[in-house]
């Protein structure tokens, strides 16, 4: 999934799940439109706007669910920024996992813990709930089926970065890298640099062998054909 088909789907989930709107519904489309704009209003300026089209359009304004809509929204869009921010390989390689944990006050309706050993995955010691970034059990844990968070609605479940040896402490087992993704070492890296820096300042050459070898004119051919 792209980065804008993210955005998309972000904005979808929100408005379907708490305004409930019809697909062809026009209101639908103009709320989409509000929140997905690139340079999107702040709180006050998109809760009045949305107001305004749902009146226009005939239906009822329920303002605790206007509010939460946005609420939402802005939880999941920050949530993917972070999401896209640390999803780097080298930043993988220094923290590869999330810990789900509280980051706000909120009741929660939600049993965390059983959702997740019934999507079959395993709480560590201290019942620490940690998984690595790429695991899909963050995508089977949300019901909006986004791997960041929010992962339900007026949840306060967040997630904290595990550093690598934090996370092998606690019992995780790290993907195997093949031997072309890991990373030269600083050494590795201080070598190449001044052979580079030779080759640019003429200290050293290098030589090539070129050698042209002329193809024998096949019998039965026209060698002017074959050019």
């Amino acid at each position: 999934m792209t980065e804008f088909e993210t955005k998309e789907q972000i904005t979808c989930v929100t408005v379907d799940a708490l305004l409930c709107l019809e697909p062809k519904d026009k209101a639908r489309q103009q709320i989409f439109q509000i929140l997905s704009k690139e340079n999107s209003p702040n709180t006050a300026t998109a809760r009045c706007m949305i107001k305004d089209v749902l009146r226009d359009n005939g239906h009822t304004v329920d303002h605790e669910r206007i509010q939460l809509c946005i609420d939402t929204f802005q939880r999941l869009t920050n949530g993917f920024a972070l999401w896209l921010h640390r999803r780097g390989e080298d930043d993988k390689e220094s923290y590869p996992a999330w810990e789900l944990t509280k980051i706000l006050q909120a009741e929660e309706s939600v049993n965390w813990a059983d959702r997740w050993q019934k999507c079959g995955w395993r709480i560590y010691s201290g019942e620490r709930i940690v998984a690595l970034k790429d695991d899909p059990i963050w995508l089977k844990i949300s019901d909006f089926s986004l791997p960041f968070p929010p992962f339900a609605l007026n949840s306060g479940m967040g997630w904290f970065e595990v550093s690598r040896q934090e996370f092998l402490d606690l019992g995780g087992q790290l993907p195997e890298v093949s031997r072309s993704k890991i990373p030269y070492t600083k050494h590795e890296l201080e070598a190449l640099e001044q052979y580079l820096a030779a080759l640019k300042s003429g200290a050293i050459k290098y030589r090539v062998k070129v050698e042209i070898v002329k193809d024998k004119p096949q019998i039965g051919k026209n060698p002017k054909a074959s050019r």
